[in-house]
């Protein structure tokens, strides 16, 4: 029976430079075609933790049985096995390569654009040319550990790489594809990521508002799309983004975001700092009626922490610092998740399964606490008492005794006095508080 051709991985487009024709029954035997070469037989397995190729013969001189006889030989040589290596099942069948294309199709009507896409330059880039000749339920963990290991990029490239080809074996034990609970990715660590999440002290966030308002006459639809950043918790393409239509009363509803529909609850800062914006174009934050480029708020932004002293700090660290902010103050983590449109909360629109009483005060009070951070504070000191109040203060005697000698009706000294103690004792709360 003549072997099946089967695309290499290495050659996922059509091209006459070397071409591999991969045999159906026996696993790693494959016919090579090159120009201006007679076609020959070659065997390549994994073993060892690395790739092995070894040519047998051409062609010419060998038939599809014997090819294939002296590949069991040999790759029972190359392992170290008596019997030929099972690399892959008798059934069901299906390349790496051949199953990438079915998975894709799967997700795409789930994934976003842009994931579609990333996943389509991982799969081309880091995972096919290494396992896409090899069948689906064949790769083990210790290939793929070793495979890990020697990926290509950033951290954060070969964390997602590994995270694609994850979501693979596991939609291939779904279909039937490898059997149940064989994922080879399961327990291989992630390398950890270089950037640091910064989150901020109460005192870092009033150096941040002076940073702000340095530059708000220069920079102030940047400045009030950053100050909207650290009061709402939302992300920066969110309220890049944002238009007028989408506001309801004190929610922004937003059709979709990175999670699907989704709320952004806004407290009275919020507002307030939205009804400043100028109704130009249908953007909130805008300039010359378009949303600010990306590339322009970097600049700002990068300007704002090298003056605060934290240069690696990023934009989506204030999220992480409204939810902290959030979380320390007493709030539930159902009621943070809905403020942030936390993906783990599965709903049709981010909204709707949350009471809208306690995520609104939520926004409020989170909202108000950053505001007050962000504004300059003003000096603390007693309030200077009335002098009605600073005679009775002056001297030893009662409320009563005090009115009737000087004469003063003894429901209007008592209210005095209460409201200069209440004053007192607020300005001593809010030191304590600090």
């Amino acid at each position: 029976m003549p072997a099946k051709i089967k695309p290499s991985a290495r050659n996922l487009k059509p091209s006459s430079a070397d071409r591999f024709e991969w045999d159906n029954e026996v696993p790693g035997l494959a016919l090579r075609r090159r120009p201006g070469r007679r076609p020959a037989w070659y065997v390549q397995i994994w073993t060892d933790g690395r790739n092995v190729r070894r040519a047998i013969g051409p062609d010419t001189s060998l038939t599809v049985d014997q090819a294939r006889d002296m590949a069991r030989t040999l790759i029972s040589e190359l392992t170290g096995d008596t019997t030929p290596l099972p690399l892959v099942p008798e059934a069901p069948k299906a390349t790496v390569l051949t199953f990438s294309d079915r998975f894709l199709e799967h997700g795409t009507p789930i994934w976003k654009p842009a994931t579609l896409k990333a996943h389509r330059s991982l799969l081309a880039c880091a995972i096919l040319p290494q396992f896409g000749f090899r069948d689906i339920a064949s790769v083990t963990p210790q290939e793929v550990a070793s495979w890990f290991a020697r990926v290509q990029g950033s951290q954060g490239t070969r964390n997602r790489a590994l995270a694609v080809l994850s979501g693979m074996m596991r939609h291939a034990e779904i279909l039937g594809l490898r059997p149940p609970g064989s994922n080879p990715c399961q327990g291989l660590r992630r390398r950890k990521n270089r950037f640091e999440v910064h989150r901020l002290s109460e005192h870092d966030y009033g150096r941040l508002g002076e940073a702000l308002r340095r530059i708000k006459d220069t920079e102030p639809v940047i400045v009030a799309l950053i100050r909207f950043l650290v009061l709402t918790g939302c992300r920066k393409s969110e309220a890049r983004l944002l238009r007028w239509d989408m506001l309801d009363a004190n929610r922004a509803v937003l059709p979709d975001s990175k999670t699907g529909p989704r709320a952004i609850w806004l407290g009275k800062a919020a507002l307030a700092l939205i009804s400043e914006q100028a109704l130009t174009c249908a953007f909130v934050f805008s300039i010359r009626d378009k949303p600010i480029s990306v590339a322009r708020i970097a600049k700002v932004w990068n300007i704002v922490r090298e003056e605060i002293g934290f240069p690696t700090l990023r934009l989506h660290d204030l999220r992480h610092g409204f939810a902290s902010v959030a979380i320390s103050s007493g709030e539930p983590l159902r009621t943070v998740s809905g403020l942030l449109g936390h993906s783990e909360l599965q709903t049709t629109a981010g909204y709707a399964q949350f009471a809208e009483a306690p995520v609104r005060q939520a926004a409020d009070r989170v909202a108000e606490h950053l505001e007050r951070r962000l504004s300059p504070s003003a000096p603390r000191t007693m309030p200077e008492p009335p002098p009605m109040v600073a005679a009775f203060l002056a001297q030893g005697l009662s409320v009563r005794d005090f009115a009737d000698q000087q004469g003063l009706s003894l429901s209007t000294l008592r209210q005095k006095v209460g409201a200069y103690n209440r004053a007192r004792r607020e300005v001593m709360t809010e030191v304590e508080a600090d």
